[in-house]
């Protein structure tokens, strides 16, 4: 069986992923392909950790183990949203809890200002960017496990303007562009308030379109989201039906595998 470290190559949750990734960096103007945020897969452990698990009932402990033991059979690189769901819909521990969720939406905003020229974020399409976050996500386990800081990418969806890099830019000038600022992949494990697992992928993209004539200027600016969502259910009759030596294993394995 393999342990947490084993499969993910560190116990760094996706909350810290999230919150060491330096989002000033995200340049929606910039044609990089690098300076977004991206991981194919990363935990969130919620209150589950070397203590608490092994509280658990043997049904969790046992669907932990073989569970995470499957998961490190998959290669990093290979762990895309369609490949994760594919292994816990084959996992004879695990059964799918409803059809999931797969939805996408858009935030747009469109405003006219005259004598802007700087590209500064307005703060009125921040908090608008932020409730619709909210909204669209509509899970408050995965805002709080991922804890994206929507405010600071509402700043990027907000920035407005066509920048002046030349005086005949002053008169007339129009820019288009797109660019991903999170693409992530997330195994929620079960923890004693929710007993089951979650996988999810969060996909959020930034576009800015502006058009000035002269001193006066139209702005299109918006955020598109895609949100891939299941639950799995332990598979008690499974599991009960397992064979003693090979669940008390199971059971072993689990307890430590937190590798402490």
């Amino acid at each position: 069986m393999a342990t947490m470290l084993e499969a993910f190559g560190s116990l760094k949750e996706i909350g810290e992923i999230v919150g060491s990734f330096d989002f000033s960096k995200i340049d929606v103007r910039s044609t990089s392909a690098e300076d977004y945020l991206h991981t194919n897969l990363a935990p969130s452990f919620g209150d589950l950790n070397a203590e608490t698990v092994k509280k658990m009932d043997e049904v969790l402990k046992v669907c932990i183990a073989g569970t995470t033991t499957l998961l490190a059979k998959v290669p990093p690189e290979e762990r895309t949203w369609e490949k994760v769901n594919s292994m816990f819909m084959q996992n004879p521990l695990v059964e799918p809890m409803g059809d999931g969720v797969s939805r996408a939406d858009k935030f747009i905003n469109k405003s006219s200002n005259d004598f802007k020229f700087d590209g500064s974020p307005d703060s009125a399409i921040v908090r608008a960017v932020q409730t619709w976050f909210v909204n669209f996500i509509a899970d408050q386990d995965v805002l709080e496990s991922t804890k994206i800081n929507i405010e600071v990418l509402g700043s990027i969806v907000a920035q407005s303007g066509a920048t002046i890099n030349s005086f005949e830019t002053i008169f007339a000038k129009h820019e288009y562009h797109e660019k991903t600022m999170v693409d992530i992949g997330v195994l929620r494990y079960p923890d004693m308030l929710n007993p089951y697992f979650k996988v999810y992928r969060i996909k959020l993209f930034a576009w800015s379109d502006s058009s000035r004539i002269l001193f006066h200027q139209e702005d299109s600016n918006g955020i598109t989201g895609e949100f891939n969502f299941r639950k799995f259910n332990p598979r008690k009759e499974v599991i009960d039906k397992m064979n003693p030596n090979a669940k008390k294993k199971a059971v072993e394995d689990a307890d430590n595998i937190f590798g402490f």
